[in-house]
């Protein structure tokens, strides 16, 4: 059986490194810096490469030899990969890829092996350095290493297609919380009287002779502001109540009605009304507000179409929010780095 490990011409050849990270993994310093070789994992990714050929008494990879990128491992046409490639097979004289392990080469097996084949005709082969497993060469074979290399690629693919699938419910998991693609209604949790318990104590104006709709929108209005419902703005109120009334049995609408609360005390606890004009008491943006509205927003809207968030997972949304914010929130708050 063949050595496993790094053959002992490596010391003389030409090293060919390659680094890569998938685009949904970039970190938010590294969406924000433009230079790929700069993104700081793929520096570390090139550092761990260089360390651990040094360590096996290797020469490091030369700068100008480096080819990095930011794209997934499963694609065939990746630009760097392929530029690479091209690099190493047009090279005159012994030379090798470097990669930190498998998974950095392909996570697509099929295309891991197609790409390092036309590299062994050339007597070139990739080397994982973490794994301290190569692919071989023509004049080399490694069947075990090669496999081992192929496992740990293919190993790589799975997971991948796992997290894609968890990915995936998880969207669906967040819609069926919640998730509002727009904005909703103010809760008003820094009215003086919240505008909804105005309208419950007071729905026996309706049936007055007198006064009836205006007079309950006028109270709403008179009892809530300021920062409250302006009695012109209570016509919806009136009718979104109407429909939840009609929906909804009495213990589902209870259920609503302290969730709703609920979320008002959250509000204010962060002294934030997005929906009411977007940020808080000193006119900030709150993510964390945003966020929580944004995947409760359409049980609150529509509670029997949409399940109830649990209080758990909106302290989840509330410790991880820039995992829940909107698109448009995730790029404002990447340039104003808040």
């Amino acid at each position: 059986m063949s050595t496993i490990g790094a053959s002992d011409w490596f010391k003389k050849a030409t090293h060919f490194g390659y680094a890569r990270i998938s685009t949904d993994k970039q970190s938010a310093d590294d969406k924000r810096q433009m230079d790929v070789k700069k993104k700081k994992t793929i520096v570390r990714q090139m550092k761990q490469v260089n360390d651990a050929l040094k360590l096996q008494g290797l020469p490091q990879v030369k700068p100008e030899n480096w080819f990095v990128e930011v794209a997934s491992g499963r694609k065939r046409d990746r630009t760097e990969w392929m530029k690479l490639r091209a690099a190493a097979l047009a090279h005159d004289g012994q030379a090798f890829v470097v990669v930190k392990d498998p998974s950095r080469w392909a996570r697509n097996t099929n295309a891991a092996v197609i790409a390092w084949d036309e590299l062994m005709q050339k007597e070139v082969p990739v080397y994982a350095v973490i794994d301290g497993i190569q692919t071989g060469t023509n004049k080399d074979v490694r069947p075990q290493e090669a496999l081992m290399f192929l496992l740990t690629s293919g190993f790589g693919a799975f997971v991948s297609d796992v997290q894609g699938k968890k990915s995936d419910a998880g969207v669906v998991r967040q819609r069926e919380e919640g998730a509002m693609a727009g904005k909703g209604t103010s809760l008003f949790p820094f009215a003086r009287r919240d505008p909804l318990m105005v309208y419950r104590e007071n729905t026996d104006m309706l049936s007055r002779p007198r006064g009836g709709k205006t007079a309950l929108k006028n109270a709403i209005g008179d009892l809530s502001m300021p920062d409250g419902m302006k009695a012109t703005s209570a016509n919806n109120l009136l009718q979104r109540e109407e429909a939840r009334q009609e929906k909804l049995i009495p213990s589902k609408y209870k259920e609503w009605l302290d969730f709703r609360q609920l979320m008002r005390e959250r509000l204010i606890r962060l002294d934030s009304d997005p929906w009411a004009g977007g940020g808080n008491s000193q006119g900030k943006l709150d993510y964390k507000a945003n966020a929580l509205l944004r995947m409760s927003g359409n049980y609150l809207k529509s509670p029997w179409l949409y399940p109830q968030p649990t209080q758990a997972f909106l302290d989840d949304v509330e410790l991880n929010f820039a995992e829940y914010i909107s698109d448009k929130d995730t790029k404002r708050r990447g340039k104003r780095r808040v």
